[in-house]
C-alpha cells in the first residue's frame, strides 16, 4: 500500500495541471468569442459603412455614410431609450462645437430607429439642434452596426469609421474624444470606445 501513494500524488498533480490548462483554454476561447461577437455586431475603427439615402425631418436629402464635407457624425438613438435621452445635452454640445470648429466641412445627423412621426415629436420635445432622419429598415441599421443605442459614429470622406461609441454619450470627455478623432490626420489613430452603458 505505501508504494501506491507516490502514483496517486502524481495522478492528482497531473489532473490539477490538466484542469489548469483546460481553464486557460476556456478563457482564451471566451475572449475570442467575445471579440468575434463584438466585431460582427458593433462598429469598429476602419470599418466601412454603406451609403444610404435619407431625408431629414425638414425635407433635406442626405446620404448616410457619404459626408458632404470631410466628416459626418451619426448619432443613432430611439425615443424610448433613457441612455439616448441622457446623452442629448452632450450630443447637442458636440453638434455645436463641430459646427464652430469645422463649419460646413462636418455635420452631425441624428438617426432615429423609429417612424418619422415619432422622430418629429421627439425632436420637437427635446429641441434637437441638429438634423434628424429615420431608419426603419433593420437591414440598414445592422449595416451600420448600430443595433444597440445610443451609438455615435464619426465617418471620414470615404465612409470609414474614425470614432465609434456604443453607449451613453454623456460626459465632456466623450465630446473631447469625438472632436479629437475629427482633428486627427491618421484615421487609425482615432479613438474608439465600445463599452457597456
Amino acid at each position: 500500500m505505501p508504494r501506491r501513494m507516490p502514483w496517486i500524488w502524481l495522478g492528482l498533480l497531473g489532473a490539477c495541471a490538466l484542469v489548469a490548462v483546460l481553464a486557460w483554454q476556456n478563457r482564451e476561447l471566451r475572449e475570442e468569442r467575445r471579440w468575434f461577437v463584438a466585431r460582427t455586431t458593433e462598429p469598429y475603427l476602419g470599418m466601412y459603412v454603406p451609403k444610404v439615402e435619407a431625408t431629414t425631418l425638414d425635407g433635406a436629402s442626405h446620404v448616410l455614410g457619404a459626408p458632404d464635407g470631410a466628416f459626418q457624425v451619426l448619432y443613432f438613438f430611439t425615443p424610448t431609450c433613457p441612455y439616448s435621452r441622457r446623452s442629448l445635452p452632450r450630443v447637442a454640445d458636440a453638434a455645436r462645437r463641430i459646427a464652430e470648429t469645422h463649419g460646413p466641412d462636418a455635420q452631425l445627423l441624428g438617426v432615429c430607429h423609429c417612424t418619422p412621426a415619432q422622430a418629429r415629436a421627439y425632436a420637437a420635445e427635446h429641441r434637437l439642434p441638429f438634423p434628424v432622419t429615420t431608419l426603419t429598415d433593420r437591414r440598414h441599421v445592422m449595416l451600420f452596426r448600430a443595433r444597440n443605442v445610443p451609438a455615435t459614429l464619426a465617418l471620414d470622406r470615404d465612409g470609414r469609421v474614425r470614432y465609434a461609441r456604443v453607449g451613453a454619450f454623456d460626459t465632456k470627455e466623450r465630446v473631447q474624444d469625438l472632436l479629437a478623432a475629427l482633428r486627427r490626420t491618421d484615421a487609425s489613430a482615432a479613438l474608439a470606445t465600445v463599452e457597456e452603458r
